[in-house]
């Protein structure tokens, strides 16, 4: 999917990021009142906040938290060939916050709040690096298999205190998995119907 040609300064795989980037910025300038208000608390989603689903991807525990994850995005969108356009990046990122949050509410009944684009971030990474690996590119393959070793060492070893400290609360590792598996499914989906539609 991608934006009609456009006179912008910023190329077009960068739009898509630096949109979700100040929203990002914005929502953590809002403090404490906009994260409660948005995080994913899962008895409030259970009791109907649905918005939490969606808006718990974009408030973060802190500013350092926050920042780390805009550094993420920021390498993403470095890596996007060809995953331009701003459509291209919102659809990736509803559908992917959904599908996180959806196998948090029913996967991890255990986890009663989340917030942090982390578990997005490791999606986008599949969703941007693994057309490109099918197709050949190198740099792609390696970078993928990078995503790919971090989520199954972070599934293997506790996250450190120092890791905690960081980020300014627990790191869930779960999110991360979550992201890459929803990730592989909308990268086939799409390709399913780049192939019926040519």
């Amino acid at each position: 999917m991608q934006d009609p040609p456009s006179s912008s300064p910023v190329p077009a795989r960068w739009r898509g990021p630096l949109v979700l980037a100040c929203l990002m910025l914005a929502l953590q300038a809002g403090g404490e009142p906009v994260y409660e208000a948005l995080r994913y608390e899962r008895p409030a989603v259970l009791g109907g906040q649905l918005w939490r689903l969606l808006t718990a991807h974009l408030v973060h525990l802190g500013w350092m938290h926050c920042l780390l994850n805009l550094g993420g995005l920021a390498l993403c969108a470095a890596f996007a060939k060809d995953r331009a356009g701003a459509r291209a990046w919102a659809g990736a990122f509803v559908a992917l916050a959904l599908g996180v949050s959806a196998l948090l509410l029913v996967a991890s009944p255990r986890v009663a709040d989340y917030a942090g684009l982390s578990g997005v971030l490791y999606g986008l990474f599949v969703w941007v690096l693994a057309p490109q690996a099918w197709r050949g590119d190198l740099v792609a393959r390696v970078a993928l298999a990078v995503v790919v070793v971090r989520i199954g060492w972070q599934l293997w070893s506790e996250p450190t205190e120092a890791q905690r400290a960081l980020i300014g609360g627990e790191v869930l590792v779960q999110a991360h998995l979550y992201g890459a598996a929803c990730a592989v499914l909308l990268v086939l989906a799409q390709a399913l119907r780049g192939r019926s539609s040519a």
